[in-house]
C-alpha cells in the first residue's frame, strides 16, 4: 500500500512540473499576420530562459516581431 501511494505521489509531482508553462512570448509576422508562441519545452532543456531566448530569436530572424509577452507588466 505504501509503495502505491508513493508512486501516486510522484506521478502527481511529476506531471504538476509539467503543465507548468512560466512563460510565453507570442510573435506576428508584420505581412502574412500569421502568430506563433514561444513557450517552455517540458521535455526539452533545463535552462527554460534559454528555450524561449532560443525560440524568439529564430522568430525574429525570420521577420516576426513580439506582439505578447506573459513576463511583460
Amino acid at each position: 500500500m505504501v509503495r502505491l501511494s508513493t508512486l501516486a505521489l510522484v506521478a502527481v509531482l511529476a506531471l504538476s512540473a509539467c503543465g507548468s508553462v512560466t512563460r510565453v512570448v507570442v510573435l506576428q509576422h508584420p505581412q502574412t499576420k500569421q502568430t506563433v508562441d514561444c513557450k517552455v519545452d517540458p521535455w526539452g532543456s533545463m535552462n527554460r530562459t534559454q528555450q524561449i531566448e532560443s525560440c524568439v530569436d529564430a522568430y525574429k530572424k525570420a521577420g516576426y516581431s513580439v506582439v505578447g509577452d506573459s513576463n511583460s507588466k
